[in-house]
This record gives structure tokens, sequence and C-alpha cells, in this order.
């Protein structure tokens, strides 16, 4: 069995080995949901019902399973930001050419907007925050928890926009310095008016929190 490990709760990660890339599986009424598609269901030996599947950006050690999914578990939405659709069919642009791998991959279901809000079931809700920089159309994901009070932030999936002590390359095509620095900007602001302990999943590397990373970021200073 591939080896999964928890993060919170019903959320846990998969590491994925040849790129370090890692792919998180939130579990909710009715299945499941998986963020960066990175690895088919037969490697993680998965056969229960898929709710959905996201990607955080179009780089291929990130959506190269999606097509696997998608044949697996035809009836689950596939979804990502519009803005990052053009680079699946671009070796350049998904990078797959950089690494010596061209290739296109898998369209998406539904295009995603910045602010766009998914009820994953009657507990979890994704909300879909624009993150440009280390491509044009990157995006991270705030799951929000109900509780009796409302709603309560629960994890931020944030792809190749923010790591443990690091951010994405903006060297790849449709990459950019400037609009890393204001997505960065954003995630400080919102990471500022979070529980502490809020978990930080990001695309590669370790899980990190909301206190370490609005550290990190003022250290770096994107802040504003």
């Amino acid at each position: 069995m591939y080896n999964s490990y928890a993060v919170k709760g019903p959320l846990s990660v998969f590491p994925e080995r040849l790129m370090n890339c890692n792919m998180y599986r939130l579990d909710v009424e009715g299945g499941a949901v998986f963020f960066d598609p990175s690895l088919t269901p037969e490697v993680i030996r998965y056969t229960d019902p898929v709710v959905m599947i996201v990607a955080t950006h179009g780089h291929f050690d990130h959506v190269n399973a999606a097509g696997a999914w998608k044949e697996q578990f035809p009836e689950a939405p596939y979804v990502m930001i519009g803005d990052e659709v053009s680079l699946l069919d671009d070796v350049r642009g998904n990078a797959s050419t950089s690494f010596g791998r061209p290739q296109k991959f898998q369209h998406p279901d539904r295009e995603l907007r910045d602010g766009d809000r998914c009820e994953l079931d009657d507990q979890f809700t994704m909300e879909v925050i624009s993150t440009p920089g280390h491509t044009k159309g990157s995006a991270c994901y705030m799951l929000w928890k109900k509780v009796d009070s409302g709603e309560e932030p629960f994890a931020l999936i944030t792809g190749d926009t923010l790591f443990d002590n690091g951010w994405g390359r903006t060297d790849f095509a449709t990459g950019d310095d400037r609009q890393m620095r204001l997505s960065l900007q954003r995630l400080y602001r919102i990471l500022s008016n979070t529980p502490p302990d809020l978990p930080v999943c990001a695309g590669h590397g370790s899980t990190t929190t909301a206190r370490d990373a609005c550290y990190f970021l003022e250290i770096m200073g994107f802040f504003a």
C-alpha cells in the first residue's frame, strides 16, 4: 500500500516520490476529494467513490494522473481555474518538456474562477483563491468546515504558490515575479485572519501552519 500521512482529521497527504509532489485527499460524505492528481488510483489502491478532482495549476507533476482518475471515476468532476487550462496542451507551458517528458494532459470538466465556492458535502466547502505567479492561473483552495457558529477555516491547499519556508519558481513559462509577490501578499492577509494552527498544505515538501507561514512571509517582506 502506498503510504499516506494524516494532516488533520479527514485530510491526508500522499507524497509522490519522483518529483516530490504532494497529492492531498479529503474524506467527505460520499467519498473523497483529491487535490493535485500526481498519483494514479492504482498506485494508492483507491477504489472508493470520488467526489471531485482538483488541480492547483497545470504543471505536469501536479496533473499527470488526472486522465487516469477520470478514466476510473468518469462521474467525478475534474476542476481547475480557467486561466490555467491552456497550459494543458502546451508542453512548454505545462513544464513537461523541461523535464524531458513532453505531453498533453486531461482537460477539466469545469473551469473555476477566483472566489468560487464549491460545496463538497454537508460539512466542507472549498473556496477558490487565485494566486498567479508560479503560473498565470495558479490557485490555492481554502477548505471551510461548518461549525455551530457558522464555518471556520480547516486547511489551505497552496500548490506551488507557498511552501514551508519558500515559494514557487517564477522562471517557467507564464511565471511572473510581480504577480507572485502580489499573491504572497494576498495569502499573508488571508492567513493573518485564520487560526494560527491552520494547516498550510504545500505542493512540495512538508506542511506548515498559518502562524509559521505568516512569520516567514513577514521576514521575507511579503506583507501589506
